[in-house]
């Protein structure tokens, strides 16, 4: 007679067991004054569960339609760009901050311009080769539209060359000029919509709903309606909670798939949503000295696991080159030691994440239906 399998053996030991048994003895564990419900967690009116298994996917199976890989030129078919932010006060020294990171394994940059408007963009793009990496800017003011073509048509640089977006502090309601002047850049994304830190479901409707006003206003104007849309980027902030973070990144880029289908817009996929995210640093003094770095870390991961294109870590000091350094290799790290680009869909099938990706997806659309009707 044949011994029994392994498999056999470990299910005659460990029976399978299922959410009903896991609550009936949480709720042993717990003790009458202690009622299951307060393991519920919530954000806003939404509420969250300790516990997920295959049944709670089993009338979610349209989410299937929305894991697919983000494709990045020069990059891993999950690749995302490592973008350090630098501060612009003065043009060669923000150069040379920028020339080092992009030696260390930056794929570009994020030009803080927001202090200096009429920055030479000739010296602080000097040496930097833009086709070879990403070149972003965060302004407030319009007239960085005639710089980038300027030089852009000085050396030459070809429409499918320049990759990067404009995230403006506050979409001007000029955006049609930097809009027309740099359309013919075909990936770049000339409007950066920089979402403000909220709850979940107000960042993601809130995006939907700048999204929606700006092709109304623009198409007023006879922009077609494919440029706005393929010129827009969003940009949020990393949210504390590290599996919301990853459930808001794939509920905005599946609403933003809907969103241009109702606008009818040709060839457009859930792919081509520019993310950007980014880390801020660390207030609180009590983690100190690695406090930031674990933030930038779990932040760096769920941003990643979300499906996040560009991904900025703050440095704990800004003026400090070790904690630069830091924050670069955080996102370093992740690609050449945890190989995050290489994997394709890292959380697929997690019943947890997709659960609340439909939950978050499902009352942000909600309360974009109502804010736009008002």
């Amino acid at each position: 007679m044949p011994e029994p399998s392994i498999h056999s053996i470990l299910n005659a030991s460990f029976p399978k067991s299922g959410k009903d048994e896991w609550l009936r003895v949480a709720s042993q564990e717990l003790g009458e004054q202690n009622q299951i419900e307060n393991l519920i967690w919530k954000i806003g009116e939404l509420d969250f569960y300790p516990y997920y298994e295959e049944k709670d996917l089993r009338n979610l199976s349209y989410l299937k339609n929305h894991q697919v890989p983000h494709r990045q030129p020069h990059l891993h078919t999950n690749g995302w760009k490592n973008l350090p932010k630098i501060k612009v006060a003065l043009e060669r020294e923000a150069n040379e901050r920028a020339l080092k990171y992009l030696a260390g394994g930056a794929d570009g940059v994020l030009f803080d311009v927001t202090d200096c408007t009429d920055f030479n963009i000739n010296q602080l793009l000097d040496r930097i080769t833009w086709p070879y990496c990403s070149v972003s800017f965060l302004t407030g003011e319009t007239n960085i539209a005639t710089k980038i073509l300027a030089f852009a048509e000085q050396n030459k640089y070809g429409p499918t060359e320049l990759r990067g977006s404009i995230f403006w502090t506050k979409v001007p309601d000029g955006i049609k000029t930097p809009l027309l002047l740099l359309s013919s850049l075909r990936n770049y994304h000339v409007i950066g919509i920089n979402v403000p830190p909220s709850s979940p479901v107000e960042e993601i409707s809130g995006s939907l709903e700048q999204g929606v006003r700006l092709l109304d206003t623009l198409t007023d104007l006879g922009i077609e309606k494919e440029v706005i849309f393929r010129s827009i980027s969003l940009s949020f902030s990393a949210s504390e909670n590290f599996l919301i973070n990853i459930a808001k990144l794939k509920g905005v880029r599946m609403l933003w798939y809907q969103l241009s289908q109702a606008f009818e817009i040709p060839n457009y996929s859930p792919e081509d949503l520019e993310i950007h995210v980014t880390s801020h640093k660390l207030n609180s003094g009590n983690f100190h000295p690695q406090g930031n770095m674990i933030k930038n870390t779990t932040d760096a991961l769920s941003a990643v696991l979300g499906g996040c294109n560009a991904l900025t870590l703050c440095a704990d000091e800004e003026d400090s080159e070790m904690t630069n350094r830091i924050a670069l290799n955080v996102s370093n790290i992740l690609k050449e030691e945890s190989h995050l680009d290489k994997v394709t869909h890292a959380m697929a099938g997690a019943y947890a994440v997709e659960s609340m990706v439909n939950q978050l997806a499902e009352a942000s659309w909600k309360t974009f239906q109502k804010n736009i009707r008002s």
